[in-house]
């Protein structure tokens, strides 16, 4: 029928879903039928303002105004006359109002959902680059320096019961309290559920391990379907095995996460050396030459290989603030237990 082309057409306008060609075909069928002209004008009235953003509540009021008006020019309509015509109208105007309300509702109930959706669904992406690292302030107030190679993805605006972030890379959180809205970080390996404290996450898709150390307050790290707590100053480092699924208790989001091994210390000068990197130091105590060569490839954006592999599990501990890549390598050789040389094409070889 007829007037359901025109009600369509204006559901359609009322989503911002109407092509230019069905606009004009909808502004020629309200010119031949006044009735739903009005309809349109009502219904479109909280919409015209396009800037202006509605809460729940004050859709629905819109909504039951909307409503009142069309029941009560129903209320008011005169008898009919006798005639076909006036019949017509007044049945079509019964229709129109029926139909009106009907849309009133449709829009109520699917747009606003959507819009707010799309409001709180709108993620910003943070990326840092070999050799570059970056401070960031999250909506909640929360502080976040980010180390080099790594990624975060958070909302524009948090909504919902919990603050959530994913990471992949390495991050140093300082998380704003509120007990009512936890934290999350969510990583390939493991989620971290805190309310108010500081920590640092290394989760870097492409290496083995993943740690998590602790300074202040305290944090729940959920992995393979288990949650270990950890108090200040302990880390836990796990190793990665094989993919299965896990979650954040409480959360109706599944995370993916490895089947994992980890191991729970509690080391007051390792966590210094973890988290020197926000003071940009970097600090390495023990550590392998193979975990070395990738920290100060991250450090210093630059490519470092192997031509002795027996060199890899070489014992190092060191801190570099303002040395270069050359004088870091040159302070490092110094112990006498490689040797390294850089090529034409810029490449650096332990030997």
């Amino acid at each position: 029928m007829m007037h359901d082309k025109i009600w369509n057409l204006l559901a359609k306008k009322m989503a911002n879903q109407l092509p230019p060609e069905e606009e004009k075909e909808l502004e020629r069928l309200l010119q031949q039928h006044p009735d739903a002209s009005y309809v349109k004008e009502v219904m479109m009235q909280p919409w015209k303002d396009k800037h202006k953003r509605f809460s729940p509540e004050e859709t629905d009021q819109a909504l039951q105004r909307h409503r009142q008006r069309l029941e009560a020019a129903m209320e008011t309509e005169e008898e009919p006359e006798p005639g076909t015509g006036r019949i017509r109208r007044m049945i079509f105007r019964l229709t129109g109002v029926a139909a009106a309300l009907a849309l009133a509702f449709y829009v109520g109930y699917a747009l606003w959902p959507k819009q707010k959706g799309q409001a709180t669904e709108e993620l910003q992406q943070m990326v840092t680059h070999q050799g570059s690292r970056s401070q960031i302030k999250l909506p909640d107030g929360t502080t976040v320096w980010l180390n080099a190679g790594s990624q975060l993805d958070y909302p524009k605006q948090f909504a919902g019961k919990t603050r959530e972030v994913t990471l992949a890379g390495e991050a140093f959180f300082d998380v704003t309290k509120d007990a009512e809205h936890p934290f999350i970080v969510k990583t390939n390996t493991f989620s971290i559920r805190v309310l108010g404290t500081t920590f640092n996450v290394r989760a870097y898709p492409h290496e083995d391990n993943a740690v998590t150390s602790l300074v202040t307050g305290a944090v729940e790290v959920v992995m393979d379907k288990k949650t270990v707590r950890l108090m200040p100053n302990e880390k836990l480092s796990v190793s990665t095995l094989q993919p299965v699924s896990s979650g954040v208790a409480d959360r109706e989001t599944i995370v993916p996460a490895p089947a994992v091994k980890s191991t729970l210390t509690e080391v007051r000068d390792s966590v210094i050396a973890e988290t020197a990197w926000v003071q940009n130091k970097l600090a390495f105590k023990s550590q392998p030459l193979e975990k070395v060569v990738i920290l100060l490839e991250q450090w210093y954006g630059a490519d470092i290989r192997f031509r002795n592999e027996d060199k890899k599990q070489v014992s190092l501990t060191a801190v570099f603030e303002k040395e270069s890549l050359t004088e870091a390598l040159e302070a490092l050789e110094l112990t006498g237990s490689f040797h390294f040389k850089k090529d034409a094409a810029g490449i650096i070889w332990i030997e």
